[in-house]
Protein backbone atom coordinates (compact mmCIF):
# COMPACT_ATOMS: atom_id res chain seq x y z
CA UNK A 1 0.00 0.00 0.00
CA UNK A 2 2.72 2.18 0.77
CA UNK A 3 4.42 2.07 -2.57
CA UNK A 4 1.24 2.17 -4.33
CA UNK A 5 0.41 5.49 -2.50
CA UNK A 6 4.21 6.52 -2.86
CA UNK A 7 4.17 7.17 0.86
CA UNK A 8 8.01 6.69 2.49
CA UNK A 9 8.23 3.63 4.61
CA UNK A 10 9.78 6.37 7.07
CA UNK A 11 6.52 7.75 7.84
CA UNK A 12 5.13 4.49 9.63
CA UNK A 13 8.72 4.17 11.66
CA UNK A 14 7.69 4.59 15.05
CA UNK A 15 4.63 2.59 14.21
CA UNK A 16 6.43 -0.50 13.31
CA UNK A 17 9.28 -0.09 16.13
CA UNK A 18 5.78 -0.97 18.67
CA UNK A 19 5.52 -4.42 17.37
CA UNK A 20 9.36 -5.10 16.99
CA UNK A 21 10.18 -5.29 20.73
CA UNK A 22 8.96 -7.99 23.45
CA UNK A 23 6.13 -6.86 24.91
CA UNK A 24 6.94 -4.35 28.26
CA UNK A 25 4.89 -5.49 31.49
CA UNK A 26 5.82 -1.26 32.76
CA UNK A 27 4.64 0.27 30.04
CA UNK A 28 1.63 3.08 30.33
CA UNK A 29 -0.81 2.52 27.76
CA UNK A 30 -1.33 5.97 26.84
CA UNK A 31 -3.75 5.78 23.41
CA UNK A 32 -2.22 7.28 20.91
CA UNK A 33 -4.37 6.99 17.71
CA UNK A 34 -2.06 7.63 14.98
CA UNK A 35 0.11 4.27 16.79
CA UNK A 36 -1.81 2.33 18.78
CA UNK A 37 0.36 0.16 20.93
CA UNK A 38 -0.14 -3.91 20.71
CA UNK A 39 -2.42 -5.39 23.42
CA UNK A 40 -0.79 -7.76 26.02
CA UNK A 41 -1.59 -10.70 24.04
CA UNK A 42 0.39 -9.75 21.49
CA UNK A 43 3.40 -12.31 20.34
CA UNK A 44 6.17 -9.62 19.79
CA UNK A 45 8.15 -9.39 18.84
CA UNK A 46 6.28 -9.81 15.25
CA UNK A 47 8.57 -10.72 13.05
CA UNK A 48 7.09 -8.77 9.72
CA UNK A 49 7.39 -5.53 12.20
CA UNK A 50 10.92 -6.61 12.53
CA UNK A 51 12.01 -7.27 8.29
CA UNK A 52 9.92 -4.24 7.91
CA UNK A 53 11.70 -2.07 10.13
CA UNK A 54 14.91 -3.40 8.43
CA UNK A 55 13.36 -2.27 5.07
CA UNK A 56 12.84 0.95 6.27
CA UNK A 57 16.64 1.35 6.82
CA UNK A 58 17.42 -0.27 3.50
CA UNK A 59 15.40 2.33 1.82
CA UNK A 60 16.82 5.00 3.48
CA UNK A 61 19.85 4.27 1.38
CA UNK A 62 22.42 6.05 3.63
CA UNK A 63 25.37 4.04 4.86
CA UNK A 64 24.29 4.54 8.12
CA UNK A 65 21.13 3.19 7.33
CA UNK A 66 22.12 0.00 5.86
CA UNK A 67 24.09 -0.56 8.43
CA UNK A 68 21.25 -0.27 10.95
CA UNK A 69 19.09 -2.51 8.66
CA UNK A 70 22.12 -5.02 8.81
CA UNK A 71 21.74 -4.69 12.62
CA UNK A 72 18.13 -5.41 13.38
CA UNK A 73 18.27 -8.16 11.21
CA UNK A 74 20.87 -9.38 13.21
CA UNK A 75 19.85 -8.73 16.37
CA UNK A 76 16.70 -10.40 15.95
CA UNK A 77 17.63 -13.90 13.83
CA UNK A 78 13.92 -15.22 13.69
CA UNK A 79 13.74 -15.29 10.00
Amino acid sequence: MLDHTEMPYATVLDFAKLYAVPFDPSRTDLVDLENPPPSQDAQLPCVHAVEFLADIHERGGVHQDIGRAIEVRVAYPIF
